[in-house]
């Protein structure tokens, strides 16, 4: 099987990164390594592996909540890319 040809630039742009040629050279073989993994994986049989419905949380373990110093608000504001209202400015999506 032949992997496919990913652009690159292409997979960035829905990303929203702007990649040099250097890194586009390099993220276009490893991309095409994770392809070529993933076509392994679909060359499995699988017809006897029952369905994953979720992950089973109720096995992960906890930590307890606590109480710690958080970042100042001004700082975390200085730090957004849009600021209104005293918070985050972030597009609708809720009509």
């Amino acid at each position: 099987m032949t992997t496919p040809r990913i652009d690159v630039h292409h997979v960035a742009k829905l990303a929203s990164l702007r990649l040099t040629e250097d890194e586009a050279t390099r993220f276009a073989g490893e991309l095409a390594a994770i392809v070529a993994y993933v076509a392994q994986l679909d060359a499995l049989d699988t017809r006897d592996v029952p369905p994953t419905a979720h992950v089973q949380l109720d096995r992960m373990p906890l930590r307890a909540d606590e109480v710690t110093p958080c970042l100042p608000r001004a700082e975390a504001l200085a730090q957004a890319p849009a600021v209104e209202d005293d918070g985050f400015a972030v597009p609708a999506f809720v009509e």
